[in-house]
């Protein structure tokens, strides 16, 4: 029954991110490039999405470049990532609260691709909160692998926030922070769900744009 629930929820996730991408409307949209160095965003060339640098949201952690093997073809906001060494502490979080509004619901998203950005070619294990609550564990293959981890989550409060924590096996990173007004209507529960699969019923230009 729990995997029926699961399948549903990813089900009618993909089409409500589908309809509202497709129409281009970004409004409420937040798309976070973790190691951009600049003030400045960018527009994605593939996506037309808007990219914003992340330091209105976090003043921890060094910004650094992935391996120059692991960048051919890659994405634009996977080229760099934000590391989190022992000396900035075991936990460190984005403040999201100033985009959040009580009552509202968000898709979160979070992507690593840790490229072998510190030359150690070990990809490192840390876990990610949602606020006090643990949300996953981050746990790349290889230097190449693109670990994407989304949650709905319905805030209780205007506080929120994303926190890598450093459990003893490797320095946590993270590549991109991304958070999507989610339909209410299409997603009743007012309990936060972690993404478990996705079908998406649109080309492949659409999906694309996700």
């Amino acid at each position: 029954m729990k995997i029926l629930e699961r399948f549903l929820l990813a089900l009618v996730g993909g089409l409500a991110l589908t309809v509202a991408v497709h129409a281009q409307d970004q409004s409420g949209f937040i798309s976070i490039d973790r190691g951009l160095s600049t003030f400045f965003g960018y527009e994605d060339e593939n996506t037309g999405i808007m990219y914003s640098p992340d330091a209105a949201f976090i003043d921890t952690g060094i910004i650094l470049e992935i391996s120059s093997e692991y960048k051919d073809a890659q994405e634009h906001q996977l080229l760099t990532i934000r590391s989190f060494p022992t000396d900035e502490g075991l936990r460190n979080c984005y403040n999201l609260s100033s985009v959040q509004v009580k009552g509202s619901k968000y898709l979160i998203r979070a992507s690593f691709m840790y490229g072998n950005y510190d030359g150690l070619d070990r990809p490192p294990e840390f876990d990610l909160h949602l606020g006090v609550e643990l949300w996953d564990t981050v746990r790349p293959d290889d230097p190449e692998d693109i670990v994407k981890l989304e949650i709905i989550h319905a805030p209780s409060s205007i506080y929120i926030y994303v926190c890598l924590v450093n459990t003893g096996s490797g320095t946590p990173f993270i590549s991109t922070l991304e958070i999507r007004p989610f339909d209410s209507s299409l997603y009743p529960e007012s309990r936060s769900m972690v993404n478990f699969l996705r079908f998406t019923f649109a080309d492949a230009q659409t999906v694309g744009y996700i």
